[in-house]
């Protein structure tokens, strides 16, 4: 006997997301690599390579600062009431004075030991939001009134306020300036004499002639013999020339001294940063210092504005002043307060502009007319031929000279020991030894101590014709124009395997169309020498109006902290590799778990449609006997339920 059974599985009901990317249980992770968690590890790690970088350059900053320290503490302190000076404060700007102790032991010259006495004042303000670092002398000569410690009063020069201690010199200078000071470094002369010794020496230029020995008599002072031109002074010539102290002015004086630290400045500066420990030993040797800088806080304070102010150039600022009938100086309070003005306004950058409309016009004959030019002297033109016969290459000298200047002074064919104007040529030895021929003629610009050289070498790599403010090409010529603040200082050019240039006076009392037409008119004397000097013809050069390029900006030399937290920063760095390789081993793990995660979840899913698919056969068993019934009792059944029914036997 057979028995039907209908045993019809019903479809599962379709679901309403089908299609949708299935979302993982409640409860369970997110199968998504945890990208929250890798930010948290990659800004550990970035902030462990910056306390490591800013831990390595503190370390080396302090233990830099604690060498400078000891280094001050060679000398004694300078004894200063701490009321007188200003504290400085990080970022601040800062101005400095440094003083010049004329303090000397009686020799047979001096029958009495000279006091101490302020033998140069100098300012040095520096602020690097200003484009100079700034520089004034304040005359040693200037009458002011000084009131002693104990209260009484007396009118004197400035310097003899040193007598009486630093304090009631920084109360004298802020009684008339008004200007306060944050730190104070002094030095003596045997002091500095050695410190340029200890240095090698530095290249600066002699403007004149200067000679004078006690032992022929006459005034009693020191003795002195510096032969003019550009040339590597050692300590005594760098001390005879930065001392020097007659047949000239006060401003003069100053200048000199200020054109010397410019020049050991350009040269030392660019070697500071390699060679720290020489310069802090010599440094501290040389001089002292208040008792503000034996304090670490005060040392970073000034060592960070002087970083800052690396790239400045420096530029001198003269003090106004009036002669006295004994030749000592008196300033007005307007004079007082327009010098103060310029030491802290900052200065005006060269007008390079208006020295190109000079140069545009300094080649007509009319303009050549109206400056204060006269032709070359007869006598001096046979002085400059004399001289050119021993010269190894062209020499060029200048076919005009200062009006002023020309009456006075004739040029001599070489240098003597009393005369002034003169042609010299000598040899000039580079850093590495090698020698270098060169000349220079002395011009007189007829005021009292003011004289202009005109010079040419063959070593056209020398450090004074490094970074030019402005370049001018000019007809055959390209001309580089060097700048104290406004004033053009030099003009140099470049021509028969030489370099030639015009330098102005200490005070710079040339213009710059004088300037810039002595240069035009410096040519060959004689037919030029060297292969290829006959295509030159030595006619006068006339200068055109060209395009002016801009400024120049010398490279930056790196200061020597942050040359130190570049070196921290490689030990630093030697972090930066583990650190990378530990954010892309979590980077590749995070990965790998989320592909786990996303397989599991797909297992899953196929589980739970397993599942719910096995749960549904009781109820469809259960439907098929009902239909069982009916078919029994109707006779009929549908074609569906047949092709789905079971057979079983009994």
């Amino acid at each position: 006997m057979l028995e039907i059974y209908d045993v019809s599985i019903a479809a599962p009901p379709q679901d309403p997301g089908a299609g949708r990317p299935l979302l993982p249980p409640p409860g369970e992770p997110d199968p998504k690599p945890p990208i929250r968690g890798i930010a948290w590890r990659l800004l550990l790690g970035c902030l462990i390579v910056v306390l490591a970088s800013a831990g390595g350059t503190a370390v080396f900053i302090l233990e830099q600062v604690h060498t400078v320290v000891q280094d001050l503490r060679v000398n004694e302190p300078l004894k200063v009431d701490r009321t007188a000076l200003v504290p400085d404060y990080y970022g601040g700007p800062e101005t400095l004075l440094l003083v010049g102790d004329d303090w000397r032991p009686a020799t047979r010259f001096y029958t009495h030991a000279v006091p101490h006495l302020a033998n140069e004042m100098l300012l040095v303000r520096v602020d690097p939001s200003k484009p100079y670092i700034s520089m004034m002398s304040i005359p040693r000569e200037l009458w002011v009134t000084i009131t002693e410690p104990n209260g009484a009063t007396y009118t004197n020069r400035l310097n003899s306020a040193y007598t009486w201690g630093l304090t009631t010199l920084l109360r004298t200078i802020k009684q008339i300036t008004g200007l306060s000071v944050n730190h104070v470094i002094a030095t003596t002369f045997g002091k500095f004499e050695n410190a340029i010794d200890d240095l090698g020496c530095v290249y600066s230029t002699i403007d004149e002639r200067y000679y004078h020995n006690n032992a022929n008599g006459g005034d009693q002072y020191q003795n002195v013999d510096l032969q003019p031109g550009y040339q590597c002074l050692g300590g005594s010539e760098a001390e005879q020339f930065v001392s020097y102290r007659h047949t000239d002015t006060s401003q003069i004086r100053d200048a000199r001294d200020q054109a010397f630290l410019l020049d050991l400045k350009k040269q030392y500066g660019p070697e500071l940063a390699g060679n720290v420990g020489k310069f802090e030993q010599i440094f501290g040797q040389s001089v002292q210092t208040d008792p503000g800088l034996d304090s670490s806080t005060e040392i970073l304070n000034l060592a960070d504005l002087l970083i800052s102010a690396a790239g400045l150039r420096v530029r001198q600022v003269p003090f106004l002043a009036s002669p006295l009938p004994n030749g000592d100086l008196t300033a007005s309070p307007a004079q007082t307060q327009q010098s103060v003005h310029d030491l802290l306004s900052g200065g005006q950058p060269p007008p390079t502009k208006q020295t190109a409309a000079i140069a545009r016009k300094v080649g007509r004959r009319r303009v050549i007319a109206s400056l204060p030019l006269t032709p070359t002297l007869a006598s001096n033109v046979t002085a400059e031929k004399a001289a050119g016969a021993g010269i190894p290459f062209t020499p060029e000298f200048p076919r005009v000279q200062d009006l002023a200047g020309s009456a006075g002074f004739s040029v001599a064919p070489q240098c003597t020991l009393q005369v002034q104007a003169c042609v010299r040529d000598y040899l000039i030895h580079a850093p590495g030894g090698k020698a270098y021929p060169i000349y220079v003629e002395v011009f007189a610009n007829g005021q009292l101590g003011q004289f202009y050289d005109v010079q040419g070498t063959t070593w056209i790599d020398a450090p004074l014709f490094a970074n030019p403010n402005q370049t001018l090409r000019a007809g055959k010529r390209t001309y580089d124009l060097y700048y104290d603040g406004p004033r053009l200082q030099m003009v140099a050019w470049r021509e028969y395997g030489a370099v030639y240039w015009v330098r102005n006076t200490l005070t710079n009392s040339l213009d710059a169309g004088e300037l810039l037409a002595i240069a035009e008119q410096t040519v060959p004397i004689d037919a030029p020498r060297g292969a290829g000097s006959a295509a030159r013809a030595p006619a006068p050069v006339i200068l055109k109006g060209v395009p002016v390029p801009g400024r120049i900006v010398p490279a930056v030399k790196t200061p020597p902290l942050q040359t130190a937290g570049w070196v921290a920063a490689l030990a630093a760095l030697v972090l930066a590799p583990l650190l990378t390789i530990m954010i892309l081993r979590q980077r590749r793990l995070s990965r790998e778990v989320g592909m786990q995660l996303q397989t599991n979840l797909a297992v899953v899913t196929r589980l739970r449609a397993a599942v719910a698919a096995s749960a549904d056969v009781p109820t469809a068993l259960a439907s098929g006997r009902a239909g069982a019934a009916t078919k029994q009792d109707s006779g009929t059944a549908p074609r569906e339920a047949q092709s789905s029914s079971v057979v079983r036997g009994s």
